[in-house]
């Protein structure tokens, strides 16, 4: 099914249609009308400067200047000195002579210097004179200047001279064929070319293109002249240096020589493209200019106007066509870079093409682009701007909500309630108001009174606190500042806005801070709950985990909140023991929600919630997963399971025992049975006294973080607890050998009662597993900063399965000790308890029948 543009996206589409339009006619008009000719002229002679040409080694210039005027008189010269200058050059083997001199009257005082003259040109026979179209008078007829008849019969061909000027007064190009009614007369330094047989006769016919009857002029072949510099390019003699035989034969020879005036005082002077401050070029000098690239074929031909307005069109549609892909801040730099692609393009096709285009224009129309673009997408935005607030404000009440300024009377509810003040002021423009117990004047400057000043709706406030302790004041001062920022959150804006743009702006921020409230206020509020929350879409994509889920699954947060984690996968970061995950999953797609205890992969005991809520269209139905760590409430379980089964045996068994005794006691047992009979009710009723003692220490030491602590000598703290066990050894016959460096510091920071019961409970049971007339050797001594306490055995061994849970609570192995009795399972989880309050740490080894070293480490304090 084909996607059907929206009504935004049809407008768009019209709007982005209509400024192509308008930038292409706007392209085509600037071309057509020239308007921008100026601009154009000005590109042109700049990159003229571009073309890499050189000068001809072969062109020569034989010029009438002021120094020749001053050596042979007064213009206009006798005829004699121009046949002089001709023969010269004929005396010199000049190849070709083009006389840019209008010689169209007779000399009618000398008419033996035209014939000289005359002589002089046939004797030649390389001689090429101009033919020029003027005006008799502003208005007046157009007529041809052609040389005088004797002059052009004698001369090697005839040509036009005329140049043409644009509106800036400037030489820039030329009509190859110019004539009146019909374009019959080529160019001078074309005839000249054609005649000497370096150009084809019919590289510019005269016979094409329309003809008129009337007599106006006509022309055709317009071609720009390739300049190659300045005045003085080519090599110039002077006319009295050539006739005074100055000039070396080999300057001449073989060469094109054209004579003409370069004296600025015979108005044959023109501005060139590529004069610097003004300066002038004499016209046989712009004569050499194009004859040098005519023989080349290095003339400018201008592009053909529907070429133009084609090329120059597609340049300027650039801009509206690539400002739709670009950000704002971009366009600018894009318009300008399309500006002077066209220069570019320009000068590409001038330089390698020899073609002109002028990129005006097409410069202009794609600066017009972009004011045009950034008025519709302007106006666009806003539009869209104005439908978005529109929808906002249908779902904003919680956002109003949570950026809703908090009232005063909020305000002192809450300082009156709930926080320890014991008076308080609020004075502003309105009624003051206050609240708490009447103090006097010297408690509101006292140092337990506070002054807070903020702004509310525009208008300021100062609040006065007095404290009832300073303690309170150092505790809930935060929070003083907390409801004054809640009171401030609603200052008004600084003043209407006038501006539409500013106005519509000012809307979109007041809602963009209303929506980063409400995220920021569900962002916390998820954060900080205990449970671990995933909410998963329709597709099981994950849009939202909390870093508590990220925990509780041992994942990378980053990485859950990615959107490339899907729900399916977190089945792999959990234990479930009766269900598969995807069956979990469509069991709560199907009942609308799920429940079940299981286990991450850290072993923790997880309640995991599957819930299904229907979001709205946008996101839709979603799926909410919370996690929930009930592993300290699995641990209670087992641990009251534990005591309970530890009330019901170990402090039961005793009891038991003594009710035994006392029944058989009064079944009549003689009385030498008594002292047995006391014997036997006082070791269980002292059984049943440790197993108490130990439990109620154990319960001590876990019920708090942290003991009490000063420096201790590990030394007194071993041998005290080394006495206190002799008689218990004695009994059984077994040797306590003490170990230890005298000059060792063995100081530690911790608890000497503590301490003394930890190594007590070592000791001890080093003397009930040990076998009967072996020994237990205690070793103290200090290592790596630390302070070393082995207590080691020869008894029965503890099995490799159970050292794993030694330490735990009411944990027991199954060896027998040498006693033959068996603890209540406490006395080495206190050991473990004391230990990792000290910060210290305590090492098992053991074998089977071989015995075990348990090594008590504690970090050692400097006492020098």
């Amino acid at each position: 099914m084909r996607n059907r543009l929206t009504l935004d996206q049809r407008r768009y589409l019209a709007e982005h249609i209509s400024v192509l339009l308008l930038v292409g006619a706007l392209s085509v008009l600037l071309s057509v009308s020239g308007a921008l000719s100026f601009i154009d002229r000005y590109l042109y002679d700049n990159l003229l400067q571009a073309l890499p040409d050189e000068p001809a080694n072969d062109v020569v210039i034989v010029g009438i200047d002021e120094y020749s005027l001053r050596e042979i008189g007064r213009w206009p010269w006798d005829r004699k000195v121009h046949a002089q200058i001709i023969d010269r050059l004929t005396e010199l083997g000049a190849r070709a002579v083009l006389v840019d001199l209008i010689l169209s009257e007779p000399d009618r005082n000398n008419p033996g210097s035209d014939q000289a003259l005359v002589d002089a040109m046939a004797a030649n026979g390389h001689v090429y004179l101009p033919v020029h179209v003027e005006q008799l008078r502003a208005g007046g007829q157009l007529i041809e200047v052609l040389p005088y008849s004797p002059f052009a019969r004698a001369a090697a061909g005839l040509g036009h001279v005329d140049l043409e000027l644009d509106a800036d007064g400037v030489a820039r190009s030329v009509y190859m064929r110019s004539g009146i009614g019909q374009a019959w007369w080529p160019h001078i330094t074309q005839t000249l070319l054609v005649n000497e047989g370096a150009l084809p006769e019919n590289i510019f016919p005269a016979d094409k293109g329309e003809e008129f009857s009337g007599l106006a002029n006509v022309r055709r072949y317009h071609r720009f002249i390739p300049f190659v510099s300045g005045p003085n390019s080519y090599p110039q003699v002077s006319a009295v240096e050539l006739l005074e035989n100055l000039i070396p034969e080999q300057l001449i020879r073989d060469r094109i020589v054209l004579v003409g005036a370069t004296a600025a005082g015979l108005g044959d002077m023109l501005p060139t493209p590529i004069a610097n401050n003004g300066e002038l070029m004499a016209g046989v000098e712009i004569n050499a200019n194009l004859l040098d690239a005519l023989r080349s074929d290095q003339l400018i031909r201008e592009l053909n106007m529907p070429s133009v307005l084609i090329l120059g069109a597609l340049l300027a549609l650039l801009a509206p066509l690539l400002l739709p892909y670009v950000l704002p801040r971009w366009s600018i730099p894009l318009v300008a870079a399309i500006m002077l692609s066209c220069v570019l393009v320009s000068m590409v096709m001038l330089i390698t093409l020899r073609l002109w285009f002028p990129p005006a224009a097409a410069m202009t129309a794609a600066l017009m682009a972009y004011p045009l673009w950034t008025w519709r997408r302007l106006e666009y935005s806003l539009s869209y701007m104005r439908k978005a607030l529109e929808r906002l404000a249908e779902y904003s009440e919680l956002n109003r909500r949570l950026t809703r300024s908090a009232s005063l009377e909020q305000f002192g509810v809450m300082l009156e309630r709930v926080l320890p003040v014991r008076a308080w002021a609020l004075s502003g423009p309105d009624t003051p108001l206050g609240g708490g117990e009447a103090v006097g004047e010297e408690v509101w400057k006292g140092p337990l009174a506070r002054q807070y000043r903020f702004r509310y709706e525009g208008r300021r406030f100062e609040l006065q606190l007095v404290w009832h302790q300073g303690l309170d004041a150092d505790t809930y001062d935060y929070w003083v500042h907390a409801m004054l920022v809640r009171i401030r959150s609603g200052v008004p804006s600084a003043g209407p806005r006038y501006e539409v743009l500013e106005n519509h702006i000012e809307r979109l921020r007041r809602e963009e801070e209303r929506q980063e409230a409400l995220t920021r206020f569900f962002q916390v509020t998820l954060a900080q709950i205990r449970e671990g929350v995933v909410i998963a879409d329709a597709c099981g994509g994950i849009v939202f985990a909390n870093p508590q889920a990220a925990l509780l699954l041992g994942l990378d947060a980053a990485r859950l909140n990615s959107g490339d984690f899907p729900v399916t996968d977190l089945g792999r970061e959990l234990e479930l023991r009766e269900h598969g995950w995807d069956g979990l999953l469509r069991q709560t797609l199907a009942e609308g929600r799920c429940q079940l205890e299981c286990r991450n992969r850290q072993g923790a005991d997880l309640y995991l919630d599957m819930l299904l809520v229907h979001a709205g269209d946008n996101p839709g139905r979603m799926m909410i997963l919370s996690f929930k760590d009930i592993s300290e409430v699995k641990l209670a379980l087992r641990t009251r399971s534990e005591m309970l089964d530890f009330l019901s045996h170990d402090l039961r068994s005793p009891m038991v025992s003594v009710l035994a005794l006392t029944e058989k006691m009064r079944q009549g047992s003689a009385e030498d049975e008594l002292p047995q009979f006391l014997d036997n009710v006082q070791h269980y009723a002292q059984k049943n006294l440790n197993i108490a003692e130990q439990f109620l220490q154990l319960a001590r030491v876990e019920a708090v973080d942290s003991v009490e602590m000063n420096e201790q000598d590990m030394l007194d703290v071993v041998e005290s607890a080394i006495d206190q066990v002799q008689i218990q050894a004695q009994q059984r016959d077994i040797v306590l050998r003490f170990d230890y460096d005298p000059e060792q510091d063995v100081w530690v920071l911790g608890n000497n009662e503590l301490l003394e019961r930890l190594i007590i409970n070592l000791l001890t049971n080093a003397i009930k597993y040990s076998h009967e007339g072996s020994s237990v050797d205690v070793r103290l001594y200090a290592q790596d900063g630390q302070v070393c306490c082995d207590v080691r055995d020869r008894g029965v061994g503890i099995p490799p399965e159970f050292q794993a849970r030694l330490f735990q609570r009411f944990s027991r192995a199954s060896t027998s000790g040498g006693a033959g009795v068996r603890g209540a399972g406490m006395g080495l989880r206190f050991v473990k308890v004391v230990t990792e309050r000290h910060g210290g740490e305590v090492r098992v080894q053991s074998k089977i029948n071989e015995g075990s070293r348990f090594t008590l480490v504690l970090p050692r304090i400097d006492m020098g």
